[in-house]
């Protein structure tokens, strides 16, 4: 994708173990950084953003009809896409996700899927500032 966001290959595994290293073991700290806008959302972000505003699976997806939970989409889309509708002005992020025409730029290979998922780079730990989300960086 860009010098910065290099493509890169992994298992779960090994994308869990690395998340674990710089965030700790539990998934609400990890975060993720947007390789478009570079902004750094946590699992406790997007939780936030899909408690205010909740939305459903689209017709055809497996969990069709399902309310969201962050643990779909962290990762995979920016906290803009999750926090604006496309008409309304952004009040964070952008509107970029892992899974669209340009992916990634890394996927990670799941036990339950034929082939890797796109998603968004682990953010810099440094990028928290002591546990900090992108939400409260000025």
């Amino acid at each position: 994708m860009t010098v910065d966001f290099p493509e890169r290959r992994l298992t779960r595994d090994e994308l869990w173990a690395e998340a674990a290293e710089r965030f700790g073991t539990d998934h609400i700290n990890w975060a993720f950084q947007c390789p478009m806008c570079r902004d750094v959302a946590t699992g406790a972000d997007v939780r936030n953003a899909l408690e205010e505003r909740p939305r459903e699976h689209p017709t055809g997806h497996w969990r069709e009809g399902r309310l969201v939970e962050w643990t779909d989409v962290l990762g995979q889309e920016c906290i803009g896409r999750i926090l604006s509708e496309p008409e309304e002005p952004l009040v964070r992020g952008c509107r970029y996700v892992a899974y669209g025409l340009f992916p990634g730029p890394w996927q990670v290979t799941l036990p339950y899927y034929d082939g890797p998922r796109p998603c968004f780079p682990l953010a810099p730990a440094s990028e928290l500032g002591g546990g900090e989300s992108g939400s409260d960086r000025a």
